[in-house]
């Protein structure tokens, strides 16, 4: 364990931030969570599954504090494991199609548990506002508003999991917002329903009505055990007309439990997620779009004629807004090659996943040979910053690269390097800029607590297809 000798404030309670927090905390730093909502756990709480803790080969290449949050969630009956093992193709290339599928509410409760095991305090119902930095540039407050008032907390360290690299946008650090062209990624809610005849639903898809696209998608169709005992159709995705006219909207139906899907179906373009405006018009949008769209499922679509609304999520899901320019700036070709870096603490293998900025169909690259790349410790560290690290998606990295990790399974690993990260840059009083920053020593405590970080570390995952 790592002496104690300050405090550490993980700015936003999500999927990256509540890993990020829990590794910190368990190498005996003290840690406060500051979150916007009334509960932790980000994205996650949407009912969409985690993707990339397995590679296009079945091997597994997260493990750690992330692995342990999903052997919980199966001890409970509240998640499958990894499931999958289909395949699926593009230009040439083929791989195999992992998930893990969870119960959204069991999550929220069993990450909260593992954060009051270890000790983590937190500020709910609380939204960052400001820092407060010395002459020197260093972070010394992190100024809050919640319905107490306006505040702030004592940092030492900071660990920006905002999404939205907010912590660094206030700080004035360098940072970039979507594409070189300024395009971002479409913005989109997602809706569980129950009652859904799945089977039905793919006899309509293999016979081409009202969903589309048989031909690609159906290799994507997973049968797999459910929770409880039950055996059923996990995964299926495809293009979905809902309504009397020609619209198509590309989709992903999830389910962790018999007859219960959760659906990644509607978007809504041009939305930058750290404008306020823009956020009011994809939530105004998304809560339409969503509503509308199921409607035209009951009405037109086989197999949903008896299904119902169980919940939507929270808040719309912003796949893209500001990334944080890094000491290293991870690009396409990092990705789709599998590149190593000697400071990797953390490792994505999902393809680039762009939904299209203008609303079509979504865009994959696949990596080479369905492999997994390294994420540098560099890519968590933005320039001229002192004492703030990131986790999640607003990493150091292209457009491009940022479609693959951006995805929650890597988010989660960056999580467990950046706290780990913290922790060390504590102990040491050490910035995390400095050349000499101990990331081989980084390297060595995360390999001890389960975290897999180079190619050599992957293993087949015994829980696996």
């Amino acid at each position: 364990m790592i002496k104690e000798n300050g405090s550490i404030v993980v700015v936003g309670g999500g999927t990256a931030g509540m890993i990020a927090a829990l590794a910190a905390a368990r190498n005996g730093c003290r840690v406060t969570v500051i979150e916007k909502n009334g509960f932790a756990g980000g994205v996650a709480t949407f009912g969409i599954p985690f993707l990339a803790f397995l590679d296009g080969r079945g091997r597994r290449v997260v493990g750690g504090i992330p692995q342990e949050l999903i052997d919980r969630l199966v001890a409970i009956d509240a998640s499958p494991g990894h499931v999958g093992g289909v395949h699926w193709s593009l230009e040439g290339q083929d791989t195999q199609f992992f998930l893990t599928p969870y119960d959204p509410e069991a999550y929220k409760t069993v990450i909260l548990q593992m954060a009051r095991e270890a000790g983590v305090s937190f500020l709910l119902h609380t939204f960052f506002t400001d820092v407060k930095q010395n002459q020197d540039g260093l972070i010394t407050h992190i100024c809050y508003v919640n319905k107490s008032g306006e505040d702030s907390i004592p940092a030492s360290v900071v660990i920006d999991a905002t999404g939205d690299a907010d912590v660094v946008r206030k700080a004035g650090y360098p940072y970039r917002i979507g594409s070189n062209t300024g395009e971002m990624q479409n913005a989109s809610g997602i809706f569980i329903l129950g009652g859904v005849d799945a089977e039905q639903a793919i006899h309509a898809m293999q016979s081409g009505i009202a969903i589309k696209g048989w031909d690609h998608w159906h290799t994507r169709i997973v049968v797999s055990d459910l929770v409880e005992g039950e055996s059923g159709i996990s995964h299926f995705a495809g293009i979905m007309h809902p309504f009397a006219d020609d619209r198509g909207y590309a989709f992903t139906a999830v389910s962790w439990r018999k007859g219960l899907y959760s659906f990644n179906i509607s978007r809504t373009t041009g939305i930058n997620g750290c404008r306020h405006k823009d956020l009011v018009r994809a939530e105004l949008s998304e809560r339409q779009n969503m509503y509308e769209i199921f409607q035209g499922m009951k009405q037109h679509v086989p197999g949903f004629s008896h299904s119902y609304m169980v919940a939507t999520s929270p808040v719309v899901g912003i796949r893209e807004s500001a990334n944080i320019i890094g000491t290293y700036i991870l690009e396409r070709d990092d990705v789709i090659q599998c590149r190593e870096h000697d400071d990797n603490v953390a490792r994505g293998c999902y393809p680039i996943d762009i939904h299209d900025p203008d609303g079509g169909n979504t865009k994959f690259a696949f990596l080479k040979d369905g492999a997994s790349y390294g994420i540098p410790y560099r890519c968590l560290v933005p320039l001229q910053s002192k004492n703030v690290i990131v986790a999640g998606r607003c990493l150091s990295a292209s457009h491009e690269a940022h479609g693959s990790t951006r995805i929650m399974a890597t988010a989660m690993a960056t999580g467990q390097a950046a706290g780990t990260a913290a922790a060390i840059a504590l102990a040491n009083q050490q910035p995390f800029s400095s050349p000499d920053f101990n990331w081989a020593g980084l390297r060595q405590l995360l390999r001890q607590q389960g975290a897999i970080l180079d190619q050599r570390d992957v293993v087949v995952d015994e829980k696996s297809p």
